[in-house]
C-alpha cells in the first residue's frame, strides 16, 4: 500500500497530467494553482520510499515529512509499506526511488544487485544477548548452546555473529535456531533455547524474571542497521534528487535528536504503539544514531565480510562498491555552517 503525505506544499508535481479533465474544466483554478506554486517557490516532485514501519527508528523520515523539510526540497513523499526483502526487489525493479531497508539492500548488493547505501542513520543494534540459564554467564559458557534468532541473516543474527567474531569465538561453535518473532520471546522464557538477542521492548517484558546479560551488543559492535539505499542508476542519473532527499532527512534527524516530545508526537501519527512504548523506542533509536549519517570504513569491512560468509560468496568484494557517503558528508558540512533546527 502506498500512502501519499505532503506538508507545506500543494500536491502538484511531475506525476500529474496537465491534460486531465480536472485541468481542462478548471482553467481559473489552474491559474490560481500555478500562481500559488510560483509565489511559494514550491514544485512538488513525487518520490516513493519504502518503510518496514514508521516507528521511532524512522523518526528522521517522519520529521522530514511532518516538519516540511521534504517539501522545502520540492519533494512529495509517497510511503510504501514493505518489508526489507520485498522492498529491495521493488527498488531493483525501479518502481521506487529509495528504500529505508539498507541492510537488506546491502545483502542484495553482495549478490550483484546494482544498489548502494548512501546514508546510515543508525549503526548500533540495540539488542542485549541474554540467557535465562543461571549457569550461562559469559559468551564462553554459551559455546555449543542454542541461540534463538528471528531469521538467518537478520540484524539480530548478524549483530550476534559480529559480537562473537570480535571476541575471537568461532560462530560455528554455536547453534543458531530461527524462531519466528512471535515465538522467540516465549521460547526464551520457557528455556527451550539458551540465549537470544533481545530488544529493549522485549527486556521490559521480563519483569521479575532473572536473566544474565552476556553482552550489550549496542556497546560492542556497529553495522548498517537503518539508513537509505538507492539504485546505482538513480544515483548516477539524478544525484541532485538524491541530495535533496538526504538533506531533508539530515534536517529531520537533527530536529528529532534535539526535540523529544514534538518528535514523538509526529511519530505517533504513523504507528499504533502506545505512548510508553514510543518513549522506549525513541530513547533506543537515539542511542543508536550515527553522528552524521555514515559509518567508518573498518565497520563496513567487518560487515561486508560477515555478510559475504553468510551468503557463501566466492570472493569478498571491495566495500567501496556498495557505499557512497559523499553526498551526506557534503550536506552535513554545509548544514553545520548555516543551519540549526527550530521548533
Amino acid at each position: 500500500m502506498i500512502v501519499t503525505i505532503a506538508r507545506r506544499s500543494m500536491n502538484v508535481g511531475r506525476s500529474h497530467n496537465m491534460n486531465t479533465p480536472f485541468y481542462k474544466s478548471s482553467p481559473g483554478l489552474l491559474t490560481t494553482v500555478i500562481l500559488s506554486i510560483w509565489s511559494t517557490g514550491v514544485f512538488a516532485e513525487d518520490i516513493t520510499v519504502s518503510y518496514a514501519s514508521l516507528g521511532a527508528a524512522y523518526m528522521d523520515h517522519v520529521v522530514a515529512i511532518e516538519k516540511g523539510y521534504a517539501s522545502e526540497e520540492g519533494l512529495n513523499v509517497k510511503i510504501l509499506r514493505s518489508g526489507g526483502g520485498s522492498a529491495t526487489q521493488t527498488l531493483l525493479s525501479g518502481q521506487i526511488h529509495f528504500s529505508s531497508s539498507a541492510g537488506s539492500a546491502l545483502s542484495a548488493a553482495l549478490r550483484g544487485g546494482p544498489v548502494k547505501i548512501i546514508y546510515t542513520n543508525q549503526s548500533r543494534p540495540t539488542y542485549k544477548l541474554l540467557s535465562n540459564k543461571p549457569e550461562i554467564k559469559t559468551l564462553q559458557d554459551l559455546i555449543g548452546k542454542k541461540i534463538a534468532i528471528n531469521t538467518f541473516g537478520d540484524t539480530g543474527h548478524l549483530s550476534t555473529l559480529l559480537l562473537l567474531k570480535k571476541y575471537r569465538l568461532d560462530p560455528k561453535s554455536f547453534l543458531f535456531i530461527a524462531v519466528r518473532s512471535e515465538a522467540r520471546f516465549p521460547a526464551f522464557l520457557s528455556g527451550s533455547v539458551d540465549a537470544a538477542p533481545l530488544s529493549p521492548r522485549d527486556i521490559t517484558q521480563l519483569g521479575s524474571i532473572r536473566a544474565n546479560t552476556l553482552a550489550d551488543i549496542s556497546k560492542e559492535i556497529q553495522l548498517v542497521w537503518n539508513g537509505v539505499a538507492v539504485s546505482n542508476k538513480l544515483l548516477a542519473d539524478n544525484p541532485a534528487l538524491v541530495e535533496r532527499f538526504l538533506r531533508a532527512l539530515a534536517k529531520g534527524r537533527e530536529f528529532a535528536r534535539r526535540y523529544k516530545e514534538p518528535t514523538i508526537a509526529m511519530v505517533s501519527k504513523h504507528t499504533p504503539l502506545p505512548p510508553d512504548a514510543l518513549l522506549v523506542d525513541y530513547d533506543t533509536a537515539l542511542s543508536s544514531m550515527t553522528d552524521e549519517g555514515s559509518v567508518a570504513d573498518e565497520v563496513l569491512k567487518d560487515e561486508i565480510l560477515t555478510r559475504a560468509e553468510l551468503i557463501q560468496a566466492a570472493n569478498v568484494p571491495d566495500p567501496s562498491r556498495f557505499y557512497d557517503y559523499s553526498i551526506i558528508k557534503k550536506i552535513y558540512a554545509e548544514l553545520k555552517k548555516s543551519w540549526k533546527p527550530k521548533l
